[in-house]
């Protein structure tokens, strides 16, 4: 018999902030600057070549 209960829109919304914040893209960047000194050698490649500048005012 499935239980008889709710959640309120205040938790189910605090929830998806939640998420939201666990899932951020400054989350997963925050991730890989805590991992830095285990990352490998291919990763570390990875990486470069996606932060090397591609034109723009960068160069």
């Amino acid at each position: 018999m499935p239980r008889k209960y709710t959640v309120s829109q205040a938790v189910i919304e605090r929830n998806r902030k939640g998420a939201a914040a666990t899932n951020s893209l400054d989350r997963y960047v925050q991730r890989i600057v805590d991992s830095a000194p285990e990352l490998t050698p291919e990763q570390l490649d990875k990486l470069r070549a996606l932060l090397r500048p591609t034109g723009g005012a960068a160069e």
